[in-house]
């Protein structure tokens, strides 16, 4: 075994950047640089420009590379260096590649590209559903780019928690109540056997179809109705339903225990609901807030920037935001002129409550885009209440998603329930296993088992689909094409993670469990293909941490489908680089490591997307 420690992936890195820093000093040259990737691997791995420096210099940047090429030339890490022009191309020693990446991959195992702790706290929202229907397809993306983002901030090494801030109050909450008191007949989900936030969902669906009948014989029933809204009608004394479900409200914020009760009663329905949907995700919550909590905690900051002149007092009463204040046009109502608070107040109140009380640094709230300008005026706000607030906040928007037409309607015929699209995956994936059945490797897969691998085939499909799009496009999803095992896919993925534990139990000796790490072994590889697996490897950490700065998981999404890529074009070529088969016994084992090195960067890579591994397919 080589007794020398290697350099991590970082140090390497740093180690060819303090070269480069080291010339530039030599040749009196101070100014920052950057090393960027080349545009051709044939050209090297990593380019210089040289045209930064030829104001201080007075040089022609073309000399200026010629003179740092030079100065680097010799380095143990460099194979060669070119100068191309302007440009300075530094092309890696393999050996020295190879040893810093599957040694620090062999050795740190899944925490190879885990980044150092940071100090900030950060607070991340998502999901944030109402408690009047199921989880639904916009839901899906919500609570898989949370997920994502979750795992990817503390991969990066952030303190975070996350908390799930669920809409339980207010007037569509007590339709369902009262749908319940009118026709349900005292039915329950246990007696229906029916999940409970779809038992309530149809609740919801039921009182919106009865109160469309109410508003269109209202119409039909006097000339000159034809022009009223349907809302208008609703806050009108004209509707008997209307009237009711506002008289709900009333009882409920006046803590009427009957109405309380019930309240818990149906939300208890929904929230037990949600949590199978959540599991069956992987989604958790470090907190989970209620809105029947925390819907008054901004009041008193109004009052306190009213006080102040931040905002002011409409004649009607009302307290508001002159948006000018902020660059934008018009006003905010922060408070109703009978002093009850507005959506947005309550956000002001969680909002300075987790960076107060709950101690956060930052916070993110992952919330479809059709809030955009919500969000722009929620951080205006706080930046005028506590100047240096804004630039803490983040709101990660996303885009719609859109299902061919006529494909997974739900029961009720309008929505694409959660439960469902998974149910119809599930389907999808288990006919895929079962039609795989009678394979060799197949032939003792039992049921349970086979439900097990349509499960995580299916949860694979669904999660990875999500993130083949940066998280602002809005993308049609089609569940059979992300079910397809040798497309851009999770299947895909997931069948070449299970490809490299089935090399590794074939290719290595009899009672040996694990890869050992060899750096002269290491250095045995240098092909072309191999080559290209490793410069992938080496990209993760750095495109770990940026993908974390950006809050954006779907560079992770085109990065593992590269390496199961590139890892799939060196295992078929079975001539020029056998595996298991090889008779070289020291290259097979530096192949072993490479194979080991890809399935442990893809365990780290998928798993931070929410997807679970298969050993097996």
């Amino acid at each position: 075994m080589s007794s020398s420690q290697p350099l991590s992936v970082i140090q390497f890195l740093e180690a060819i950047r303090a070269a480069v820093a080291q010339a530039l000093a030599q040749a009196n040259l101070a100014a920052p640089f950057e090393l960027a990737p080349t545009p051709n691997p044939e050209m090297g791995d990593l380019g210089l420009p040289c045209f930064p420096f030829a104001k201080a210099a007075r040089k022609a940047p073309q000399q200026i590379a010629k003179d740092l090429a030079d100065g680097l030339r010799g380095h143990p890490l460099l194979a060669k260096v070119d100068v191309d022009g302007a440009y300075v191309n530094l092309t890696f020693n393999t050996a020295a590649l190879a040893a810093a990446v599957l040694g620090n991959v062999l050795r740190d195992q899944d925490r190879w590209a885990v980044g150092a702790p940071l100090p900030e706290k950060w607070i991340l929202e998502y999901s944030s559903p109402n408690t009047n229907k199921p989880l639904h397809l916009g839901h899906i993306r919500n609570n898989l780019l949370g997920l994502a983002l979750s795992r990817l901030l503390r991969h990066a090494g952030a303190d975070l928690r996350t908390v799930n801030l669920i809409n339980d109050r207010g007037i569509h909450i007590c339709k369902t109540m009262l749908a319940w008191q009118r026709w349900a007949q005292g039915t329950t989900p246990d007696s229906a056997a029916v999940k409970g936030d779809h038992f309530v969902g149809s609740l919801y669906v039921r009182f919106d179809r009865e109160f469309k009948a109410e508003f269109e014989a209202w119409k039909a029933a006097a000339p000159g109705r034809a022009e009223v809204t349907s809302e208008a009608y609703f806050n009108s004394p004209d509707s008997p339903l209307g009237l009711a479900t506002r008289d709900l409200l009333r009882r409920w914020e006046a803590s009427d225990p009957e109405v309380l009760e019930l309240w818990r009663r149906m939300n208890g329905w929904v929230l037990e609901g949600f949590q199978k949907t959540y599991q069956r995700m992987g989604c958790a919550f470090d907190l989970i807030q209620y809105e029947s909590q925390t819907y008054l905690l901004g009041r008193d900051l109004v009052l306190d920037g009213l006080a102040r002149g931040i905002f002011h007092r409409r004649e009607d009463g009302a307290i508001c935001l002159d948006l000018a204040k902020a660059g934008l046009e018009g006003e905010k109502v922060l408070l109703r002129p009978d002093g009850t608070s507005v959506y947005i107040t309550q956000d002001i109140g969680t909002a300075m409550q987790r960076l107060t009380t709950l101690g956060a640094d930052r916070l993110a709230y992952v919330v479809g885009d059709e809030q955009l300008y919500h969000f722009q005026v929620l951080f205006a706000v706080l930046e005028l209440l506590r100047p240096g607030t804004a630039a803490r906040c983040r709101h990660v928007a996303y885009g719609m998603i859109r299902l061919p037409e006529g494909r997974m309607k739900s029961r009720e015929g309008t929505v694409v329930d959660a439960d469902d699209l998974m149910d119809e995956l599930f389907n999808l994936a288990l006919e895929e296993v079962k039609g795989r059945a009678g394979k060799a490797h197949y032939d003792n897969v039992s049921d349970a088992d086979a439900a097990h691998r349509a499960e995580l085939i299916a949860q694979a499909a669904l999660k990875y689909h999500m993130f083949r799009f940066t998280p602002k496009k809005s993308f049609e999803y089609s569940p059979k094409e992300s079910i397809d095992f040798n497309g851009q896919t999770g299947p895909y993925c997931l069948y070449t993670y299970a490809r490299t534990r089935s090399i590794l139990r074939k290719g290595l000796p009899e009672g040996q469990a694990t890869v050992e790490f060899d750096a002269d072994t290491a250095a045995r590889l240098g092909t072309p293909l191999e080559r290209g697996v490793l410069m992938l490897l080496q990209s993760y950490p750095k495109l770990a941490a940026e993908s974390a700065a950006a809050l954006d998981p779907s560079r992770l999404a085109e990065f593992a489908y590269n390496l199961c890529r590139a890892f799939n074009l060196l295992f078929a070529d079975r001539e020029g680089h056998p595996i298991t088969t090889c008779e070289d016994a020291q290259l097979k084992a530096a192949r072993l490591m490479l194979v080991d090195a890809v399935g442990i960067t893809l365990r780290s890579s998928l798993g931070i997307l929410g997807i679970e591994m298969l050993e097996e397919m």
